[in-house]
């Protein structure tokens, strides 16, 4: 704390193909913090460190009382950044080491999820390109994916057998284990969660308890599904809130908030849905550190609730850090 004004550090960076993408979710968070009255610290991470305004420094010795974590892939969204934050004891905005490794990794974390009842996508991992009759008795098309990355990134929509090998080639681009999982036909929707005991509805202090923010339906307007193009480069719609029934919504939120109590999640994370046929929600993906850049979805989400993205973050880390002094008292 500088002159009783606490100082938040906000990471932005890494090491995956994610880079570009996270400085801007850093420098969102970092406007954020600076208008709710913190200290801000933009420090960009690579392999060669932490560098701060260009030069090379300790996150030990930055005075942090608060570190944002808004590194997408690796080492922010992977467990490792948690991990550096316990050991040097510093409060933080990301899920634990565990949870984090746990929800990066696609098929780990769908099977922890299908145990629990949820529905998830069929899928299996592979370590390399089995050959396209091993592939025979699926039901196309499918989504071969790496098994760790996020933003898209690797991702193919196959419609034909011939495809595969392709798309194996291009997934193992960004990871060495490949996710294949059975496409599901119909709306994709998202659906921001958060823990807190503030009613930011309300502006009153309530339980603790894990919040959906609101339920966006995602458009692409050029391509067969969301992928990175979509995402960043305005070749889809996001509607806000979605074009489902009300009681669609209430029960995407319900698992949505379900899941985040299981997982035992921490800070903002976004969960993303197939609505199927049969108007059932599947779960295909959780973001632990899902994006704040303008072009993301959560600060849609939360201006479509009149939450601005300052007092969201401000809230969240005063809990962290109220959380982290009693833990250590």
């Amino acid at each position: 704390m500088e002159n009783g004004v606490k100082t938040v550090v906000v990471l932005a960076g890494g090491y995956s193909s994610e880079h570009e993408i996270s400085l801007a979710s850093g420098q969102m968070a970092c406007a954020a913090f600076e208008a709710a009255g913190y200290r801000t610290l933009f420090v960009k991470v690579d392999r060669s460190g932490y560098s701060l305004k260009g030069k090379n420094v300790r996150l030990d010795e930055l005075g942090a009382d608060y570190v944002f974590n808004s590194i997408h892939g690796s080492p922010g969204e992977d467990g490792h950044m948690s991990g550096v934050l316990e050991l040097l004891n510093i409060p933080h905005s990301t899920c634990p080491t565990f949870q984090s490794a746990l929800t990066f990794n696609k098929a780990q974390c769908n099977a922890v999820l299908r145990d629990a009842g949820v529905r998830v996508p069929m899928g299996r991992l592979f370590n390399e390109f089995p050959g396209i009759t091993e592939f025979k008795h699926w039901r196309f098309p499918l989504f071969v994916k790496p098994n760790c990355a996020g933003s898209s990134y690797g991702v193919s929509r196959v419609e034909e057998p011939e495809q595969l090998e392709a798309a194996f080639q291009y997934a193992f681009t960004e990871g060495a284990q490949v996710l294949v999982e059975e496409g599901i036909t119909g709306k994709e929707v998202g659906c921001g969660v958060l823990h807190t005991a503030f009613n930011f509805d309300s502006k009153s202090l309530e339980s603790p308890q894990s919040r959906a923010i609101a339920i966006t339906e995602i458009v692409p307007t050029d391509g067969a599904f969301f992928d990175y193009e979509a995402k960043y480069k305005g070749k889809s719609k996001e509607i806000t809130p979605a074009r489902v029934s009300a009681a669609l919504s209430s029960r995407i939120e319900a698992i949505s908030e379900r899941v985040y109590d299981l997982l035992n999640l921490k800070g903002i994370v976004r969960m993303d849905y197939i609505i199927d046929e049969n108007h059932e929600a599947v779960l295909i993906e959780v973001n632990s550190i899902p994006g704040l850049s303008p072009a993301s979805i959560v600060p849609q989400q939360l201006a479509s609730r009149n939450w601005s993205l300052e007092e969201v973050l401000s809230t969240l880390a005063e809990e962290h850090m109220a959380a982290h002094e009693e833990k250590n008292s």
